[in-house]
């Protein structure tokens, strides 16, 4: 009972997930063209793709991640970590409870590039905060970024990942991952390009857009059974 409700809540949540995306997309291009930060980020986004399919991918330092991510959240909600086995291409932590954002918690949010996110603070605070600097950061965190993306990608998709069954199945996990790494980067960028972009104008809009697909849909339902009972 309790996968059904998160199956139809996450049906309800598709029309969101989509108008986020879009206006992800298209502030994307937006900022393609506002200039060098923009082009450092999509940079090191692809010299990590370039690493990964032709160098090395990475995998340890992911699955290190993964499962640190796993045990960090864990402890926060007051589960007890019993123990975190880590090897080259898999690893597990055992837990003597969990919840669903335990369980997907290493799909949403980007250690490493947190971590840097912490570093750059803490230089910028230091002075290092000139143009050149700035280029720098925006680099790495392209690269980092594209390094937590790929290895979700390939995490969902390569392999029968039990965390998905965990959390409640396919369809609730993938909405949730989806709309969760929508909202990081736009957070993010609206930290980087606060002159650009607005976080209250975006949310009002697509959940504004939302309730009107539902508004109309509902709209058409009811309509079709108020017709089929004139019959």
């Amino acid at each position: 009972m309790k996968n059904i409700l998160k199956v139809i809540c996450s049906i309800l949540l598709l029309p969101l997930v989509f108008f986020a995306a879009e206006h992800l997309f298209f502030l994307l291009w937006r900022l393609l063209f506002s200039g060098l930060p923009a082009f450092c980020f999509l940079g090191g986004a692809a010299l990590y793709l370039t690493f990964h399919f032709f160098v090395y991918n990475f995998s340890r330092f992911y699955v290190a991640a993964h499962e640190f991510t796993h045990a960090v959240v864990a402890l926060f909600f007051g589960y007890k970590v019993k123990g975190l086995k880590i090897s080259k291409d898999s690893g597990n932590v055992k837990l003597d409870g969990f919840n669903e954002i335990v369980v997907l918690a290493p799909y949403v949010i980007p250690l490493y590039f947190l971590v840097f996110a912490l570093i750059s603070l803490i230089l910028i605070y230091n002075g290092l905060d000139n143009v050149i600097y700035r280029n720098i950061y925006s680099f790495i965190f392209g690269f980092l970024f594209c390094f937590h993306i790929t290895h979700t990608l390939k995490t969902l998709f390569e392999v029968s990942q039990p965390d998905v069954k965990m959390a409640g199945g396919r369809i609730f996990s993938f909405v949730v991952i989806t709309l969760s790494n929508i909202i990081f980067i736009l957070i993010f960028l609206a930290v980087v390009f606060p002159s650009d972009i607005s976080l209250l104008s975006f949310f009002y809009d697509i959940f504004a857009r939302t309730l009107l697909v539902w508004k109309k849909l509902l709209n058409y339902i009811f309509g079709g059974i108020v017709e089929i009972f004139r019959l």
